[in-house]
Parts: C-alpha cells; sequence; structure tokens
C-alpha cells in the first residue's frame, strides 16, 4: 500500500539563519531572499529573531533591525507564500504575535518544552493558522508527549510536530 502525502516546506533562513549572523539580517537581505522563495514557490516563509518574536534582548542578541520591519518587508515581496514566526512564550508575547498577523504574518510555530504545552494555550487561540512545537520530545516517554500533544491540539493547534 502507497500512501500519497503532500510535503511542505517551512523555509526558516529567515529566523534560525540569522543565529549564523548574530541576528544582524537587514531589510535589503530579507527582502531579496523572501522574493526569491516567494517566487520559487516555497509556502512558507519563517521571519522573527532566531528565538522567535521578541527574541532580541541582551540575553539572546540583539537584532541590527525591528524584527516588525523584518516581517513587514517579506510579506511585501512574498508573493503567494505565507510569512510565518516563530514564538517561544515567555520571549514571545500575544501583543506581538497581534502585531505581527496586523502586518500579514498568517502562521505561526508555536514552540514548548514538552512537558509545558499549557503555556501555549493562549498563544494559539489567535485564529493564525498555528503549528504546536513540542521540543525535546526524547527527554519524556510516548504516553507524556500524547497528553501534551493532545494539550495542543485541544488550544487549537492545527498541526503539532515534535
Amino acid at each position: 500500500m502507497t500512501i500519497e502525502r503532500e510535503i511542505l516546506i517551512t523555509e526558516v533562513a529567515l529566523r534560525d539563519g540569522s543565529h549564523a549572523i548574530a541576528h544582524q539580517y537587514t531589510i535589503e537581505q530579507v527582502t531579496q531572499v523572501a522574493k526569491a522563495l516567494g517566487e520559487a514557490g516555497v509556502p512558507n516563509i519563517e521571519v522573527s529573531h532566531g528565538d522567535g518574536l521578541g527574541g532580541s534582548s541582551l540575553q539572546y542578541g540583539l537584532s541590527h533591525t525591528d524584527e516588525m520591519k523584518l516581517i513587514e518587508a517579506a510579506v511585501s515581496v512574498s508573493g503567494e507564500s505565507k510569512i510565518a514566526v516563530l514564538v517561544l512564550p515567555g520571549i514571545g508575547t500575544v501583543k506581538e504575535m497581534r502585531e505581527a498577523a496586523g502586518l500579514g504574518v498568517s502562521m505561526a510555530r508555536i514552540g514548548t518544552h514538552v512537558t509545558e504545552a499549557d503555556v501555549s494555550a493562549q498563544h494559539l487561540e489567535l485564529g493564525l493558522e498555528t503549528v504546536g512545537f513540542l521540543m525535546m520530545s526524547h527527554m519524556v516517554p510516548t504516553r507524556k508527549l500524547v497528553e501534551q500533544a493532545k494539550l495542543m491540539e485541544s488550544y487549537g493547534a492545527d498541526t503539532l510536530y515534535v
């Protein structure tokens, strides 16, 4: 039996890739990359500080450019591609998510430690397409992982991954 599945890519270089350059992306760089990814038909392009919305800080590294300006630039050139953000509750807030949504972000990945799905509830209930991200899943037994995944699902996660 063969099961065919659609493969959807979320390109994260404009978020995770910022770690490699000390969070120093410029509007010009984001515009160039997001435009090329949009033209290539990449379905989802993640843009924010490397540690997600609200990550620009002394603790995580100061961004060269305000992430909302980077998000706005990506939205303006990405064509049919969705612009996504990463949110780690406690670093990124609902306020920042609303601001990003107002700029055209349509997807949010909400990442929590695998035992702390409960902190994602308010972040999953904002009407964006949401991906619940249970990090460090290797740290718990399967039963606990399933319990936490069901919590994220009950809060409104459209997709879950570990």
